[in-house]
């Protein structure tokens, strides 16, 4: 499915227009890598690496180019009938993709499903993140069942529903709660399999086992490097300036988190290999001594280097200023976006010099969802994947909807007029233009997969 729409664009374009794509993803992928290339341009290369494995891991890799592209002025995918100023100043989670969404333990021990990924949040129109999280269902459809040329019009249309749905309810009155048990059985199977994790302790037995009584870090690649030459999973020793940083850091987050005891560091290692987007980004590992020195109590905190979220020309950010960091945005971005505050009671954030540093639980509660899986969907249960396509639609529709947008309006005030009576509508045009969206990507993998994205882009930087 993916290719035909591949073979759609290449034969819709000419040898100009594809050199002028060609220097717009260099130009775009250069610009959103620029630190990190003078930083760790090694790194930046195996990101780049692991952008071109497929279609899905590009669309992870290249949010800022789908930005660029379908906002930008002039841009045929720009347009639509469901937009207005106001549903403009959405507040967005800047990345919505069916891998962003994962597990969850809120304070009273229930599990739950919500989105887990807020680095990029920020405002803007709310009907081009619903497209791009339908074009990621378009594009695991293309991998995982190929010949179902129904299927990926049926996903989109499957998204936009659970969005139309749910927007609906909350301008009706209804309080909409988490995703929790019941509602697929994929989702269950993430839920119980996280449960088990979590209570085990696995997190911190993975990154620092006990040997003869002894909390030590497991130094090296808990996964082998992939054929590739990418870092799948790698535990450094941390060292010199670092261990000051993130001593600094914790120090200043663990007030009204964590009592004295509990918050004292016990192992530090920085860990590399997740992501895609912010593969080269520093995420850090601490290991807590817990309220006794025995290593029973132990526990594992990430925290991880945050960026400059979405910011989309002539959209208003009001808040911008409120803002101090990066980190700090996307701290309370998660709490205003998820549909409950208690999923993660040691969420916080901090500067230290220019590194800005969202910290977080790194207990095995949270766990992501992983798109082979639903790609293993399109080939087995198609039911129950466009289930889960309205699912993620409803998920986005209760994050775009209970937020404050840019002018203090809850956010389905502003969408709810745009979508009612209009429904059917919406899903024919997010099922066309998520379509369109995801054949860019495809396209553009295609273009690119082969390429040496290190000499066009890290070393041109450098």
């Amino acid at each position: 499915m993916l290719l035909r729409y591949v073979v759609w664009f290449a034969l819709a374009g000419c040898a100009v227009e594809a050199e002028s794509r060609e220097r717009r993803i260099v130009n775009v992928l250069a610009g959103d890598n620029y630190e990190w290339s003078l930083r760790d341009p090694a790194l930046v290369a195996l990101k780049l690496h692991k952008m071109q494995r497929g279609p899905y891991e590009w669309l992870r890799g290249s949010a800022a180019l789908y930005w660029r592209d379908v906002t930008e002025q002039g841009d045929s995918r720009a347009t639509t009938a469901f937009g207005s100023p106001a549903a403009s100043r959405v507040l967005l989670l800047g990345d919505a993709h069916l891998e962003n969404a994962g597990t969850f333990r809120a304070s009273d021990g229930t599990m739950f499903i919500d989105w887990n990924d807020f680095d990029a949040t920020g405002y803007g129109p709310y009907h081009v993140e619903v497209r791009r999280l339908a074009a990621s269902f378009v594009i695991v459809a293309g991998i995982g069942a190929p010949s179902d040329s129904a299927l990926p019009a049926e996903l989109s249309r499957a998204v936009a529903t659970g969005y139309t749905t749910t927007i609906a309810a909350l301008a009706g009155g209804a309080r909409i709660g988490a995703v929790g048990e019941g509602a697929s059985a994929l989702f269950d199977a993430e839920l119980k399999k996280s449960k088990k994790r979590g209570d085990a302790g696995y997190a911190v037995e993975e990154l620092a086992p006990v040997t003869a009584g002894v909390r030590t870090l497991a130094l090296g690649d808990l996964e082998p490097d992939g054929t590739d030459g990418v870092i799948e999973d790698r535990v450094v020793e941390v060292q010199g300036e670092q261990v000051a940083w993130i001593d600094r850091a914790v120090a200043a987050w663990a007030p009204g988190k964590l009592d004295a005891a509990a918050a004292t560091i016990k192992l530090r290692a920085r860990r590399i290999g997740s992501g895609v987007a912010s593969y080269a980004a520093y995420r850090y590992q601490v290991v807590l001594e817990g309220a006794t020195p025995a290593p029973d109590d132990d526990r594992v905190i990430e925290l991880k280097e945050t960026r400059d979220g979405l910011a989309i020309t002539e959209t208003w950010q009001r808040e911008a200023s409120a803002w101090n960091t990066p980190a700090e945005r996307a701290a309370i971005t998660q709490q205003r976006l998820q549909a409950r505050d208690d999923g993660d009671g040691l969420l916080g954030h901090t500067q230290v010099g220019a590194l800005s540093l969202k910290i977080r639980d790194r207990e095995a509660y949270q766990r992501g969802i992983n798109a082979e899986d639903l790609g293993e969907l399109a080939r087995t249960d198609r039911a129950q994947l466009l289930l889960l396509a309205n699912l993620y639609g409803g998920m986005l529709a209760r994050a775009h909807g209970q937020a404050l947008t840019a002018d203090r309006e809850r956010g389905y005030l502003v969408i709810a007029p745009l979508l009612t009576g209009r429904e059917a509508e919406f899903a024919d045009e997010v099922a066309t233009l998520a379509i369109g969206d995801a054949a860019q990507i495809a396209a553009d993998y295609e273009a690119m997969k082969s390429r040496n994205l290190e000499h066009l882009i890290v070393a041109r930087i450098r």
